[in-house]
C-alpha cells in the first residue's frame, strides 16, 4: 500500500470509527426523531406487499448488520488472519451494549445488537478477503514466466504447442 493511499485508509477508518462511536453512545436511540416516518414507511411497505413478519425489529438488526461491515472491512485491511477483525467487532460490540446499559438510560443494551454487530463484521471481513483474493489472482490470460522471460499461456501447452523460447 502506498503512503497516500495509507494515509486515506486512516483518514476513512478514523472517520468511521468516530461515527460509530457517535451513534453507539448518543444519549437517545438514534431513530427516535424519524420513528414515526419509519413506522409509515413500514405500515405503506405492509400495505404493498412486503410480509406483515418484517416489522421495525428486522430493520433495526439489519441496520447494526450494515452499520459493522466497514468495521470487518476495515480491520481485515489491517490483519491477515480472519478472526482477528471477527474477534474485534465482537468485543466492540459487546462494549457498545455494556456502555449502553450501565451509561445510558435511554437507550437499550441487546444481546441480538452483538449478534447482528458481529454478523455484520463477519460480511465486512468476507468482502475483503473476497476482493483481496481476488485482486492477488494471477491473470489466466498472461503466459508464466519461463527463465529466458518468455512464457505460453496454459492452453497452449494442453493443446500441445510447445513452449515459447526453448
Amino acid at each position: 500500500m502506498t503512503k497516500p493511499h495509507f494515509r486515506f485508509t486512516v483518514i476513512l477508518a478514523a472517520a468511521y470509527l468516530l461515527a460509530l462511536a457517535m451513534i453507539a453512545f448518543w444519549p437517545t436511540p438514534v431513530d427516535r426523531p424519524v420513528s414515526g416516518s419509519l413506522s409509515s414507511v413500514i405500515g405503506w411497505l405492509h400495505a404493498h406487499g412486503m410480509p406483515s413478519f418484517i416489522g421495525y425489529n428486522k430493520f433495526e438488526f439489519g441496520a447494526n448488520i450494515l452499520l459493522f461491515i466497514p468495521f470487518g472491512y476495515i480491520a481485515a485491511a489491517w490483519t491477515r488472519k480472519w478472526w482477528h477483525p471477527l474477534a474485534a467487532g465482537f468485543a466492540a460490540s459487546c462494549l457498545i451494549e455494556l456502555g449502553q446499559a450501565l451509561l445510558l438510560p435511554n437507550r437499550f443494551a441487546s444481546l441480538l445488537d452483538i449478534v447482528a454487530n458481529t454478523v455484520g463484521a463477519a460480511v465486512g471481513i468476507f468482502i475483503h478477503v473476497f476482493l483481496h483474493a481476488r485482486h492477488a489472482e494471477p491473470r489466466r490470460d498472461s503466459p508464466p514466466a519461463t527463465e529466458h522471460g518468455l512464457g505460453t499461456h496454459p492452453d497452449d501447452e494442453m493443446a500441445g504447442n510447445p513452449p515459447v523460447g526453448r
